[in-house]
């Protein structure tokens, strides 16, 4: 995912409506974080604080963080309010709290009424949280929706890859990059991310004279 199909899929959601609200601060936020699916579903409000400088995200469980140990990620405000992780947080814990909903799972199901709540026939957590399968669902359908190439292809992970690839093509130091998303240090996964960006930015072809 490329910031330019962020921005695509987001202008794509209908704010107006409490789904669109949820979707548009998965897509933003999930990018924002380089999270995983699971790492999105797993948030619960207790996990973010905000400053004066944007929210912090304690993110507990990870794939890769067998100890437990956890991780806290700065999300600063960014120019664009559309696409700024702290703004569009605010305004999907806005539409919670509108409906007294201030504690327990951030991203929750919505069905078709606009209701919050647990799946029909009682499928799913009680508190109706959502699953690292609805973020996927979620990515994917508002790429079809926006029209982008390969879009049956998105899912959940193209949120945490397209933060790698486009943090490093605007020359972010890439220890920075792997402490931000939780990656490994010397992570084979977060080396071969940055290869794909560079085959195009650093090709061997660019400048020989053919």
């Amino acid at each position: 995912m490329t910031i330019t199909a962020l921005r695509a899929m987001v202008d794509t959601l209908d704010i107006s409506t409490i789904a669109g609200v949820r979707d548009r601060a998965i897509i933003v936020v999930g990018f924002a974080l380089a999270a995983r699916r699971s790492e999105l579903a797993a948030l619960d409000i207790a996990d973010l604080t905000f400053t004066g400088d944007g929210l912090q995200v304690t993110i507990r469980r990870s794939k890769t963080d067998k100890e437990s140990v956890g991780r806290a990620t700065a999300l600063p405000y960014t120019s664009r309010p559309a696409t700024c992780p702290v703004r569009t947080m605010q305004a999907w814990l806005g539409a919670l709290a509108a409906r007294g909903e201030t504690s327990g799972p951030v991203f929750r199901r919505i069905d078709r009424h606009g209701n919050l709540g647990r799946a029909p026939h009682g499928r799913g957590e009680a508190n109706g949280r959502i699953t690292g399968q609805a973020v996927a669902i979620i990515v994917r359908r508002t790429a079809q929706r926006a029209g982008l190439d390969a879009a049956s292809a998105f899912s959940g992970h193209s949120l945490r890859r397209g933060f790698a690839t486009e943090t490093h093509r605007q020359g972010k130091n890439p220890l920075r990059i792997a402490r931000h998303g939780g990656w490994k240090d010397g992570s084979a996964t977060l080396a071969s991310y940055i290869e794909d960006a560079n085959q195009w930015e650093d090709n061997a072809l660019t400048d020989v004279g053919l």
